[in-house]
Parts: C-alpha cells; structure tokens; sequence
C-alpha cells in the first residue's frame, strides 16, 4: 500500500501539468474538426462556398474579448472549486480522524479512509490546476492583446 501513495505522489504533480494542456489541445482539435467538416460537406454538394464565409469559418467565431472573459471566468471556477474541495477536505479528515481514534477503528478502516482522502485531494489539487491554467491563459492573452493594440 506504501508504494501506492508513493507512485500517487508521483502521478500527481505530472496530472496537474498535463491534464491542462491535454484538455486545450482537445478543445483546439474538436473545433477545427468540426469546422472542417462543415466546409467538406459544403464542397461536396456542390455549393459555392463565398470567401467571405470561408474566412469567417476557419477563424475563431468567438471574439478575443469574449475568450479572454471566458478563460478569466473558468480560471476563478476551476480555482475556488478546488482550493474549496481541498479545504473541506481536510477539515473532513482532520474532524474524522478525531472521532475515529476514540472509537478505536483497526487500521484498514484508517488505511480506506486515507486513501479516499487522498484521492478526493488529488481531484482537488487537478481542479485547482485547470484553473491556474486558465489564469495564466488569460494573463498571457491579456498581455499579447495589450502589446497589439
């Protein structure tokens, strides 16, 4: 069980660097998936595509404005929601660890406990990751925006 916790501690720090990145460069994918598609089946019936709609499609729909509103947004939901998990969690744990001791549970109730605490943590410090994620996105469009204007 020891060398469980110890891989987990392991696995934390590489999922909180790597989920975020791994969830934009799915979202990047899906929508110019699905903007290809549209311009395919457009193609194959025969349709005339206007240049003017071509450009409109293969840019962003969404305006810099309102994505920089939307990663400050998701970046103070995903941050609170994890720093909120986190704390309630180990008041959780601290409060069930007192009553546990003087009820006298045998040590695989504590381990089952531990290992549930420890992974409703890892969620929360994932969470908290995606949303530092977001915030710094956001500083960093906000900061390109700033130079180009």
């Amino acid at each position: 069980m020891h060398e469980f916790f110890r891989f987990l501690s392991k696995l934390i720090p590489a999922a909180v660097i790597l989920l975020p990145i791994l969830f934009y460069y799915l979202h990047k994918r899906n929508i110019l998936s699905v903007k290809k598609e549209i311009l395919l089946k457009e193609i194959e019936n025969g349709s005339i595509v206007d240049p003017e709609m071509l450009a409109k499609s293969l840019t962003n729909p969404v305006s810099e404005e309102q994505r920089l509103q939307n990663s400050l947004r998701c970046g103070i939901i995903f941050s609170i929601a994890g720093l909120v998990v986190a704390i309630a969690t180990g008041f959780f744990y601290s409060y069930a660890k007192a009553q546990v001791s003087g009820d006298g549970w045998d040590t695989s109730q504590m381990m089952s406990l531990t290992l549930v605490v420890t992974l409703v943590m890892a969620v929360a410090v994932i969470v908290l990751g995606v949303g530092i994620a977001f915030l710094v996105s956001y500083f960093n469009q906000k900061k390109r925006m700033d130079k180009t204007a």
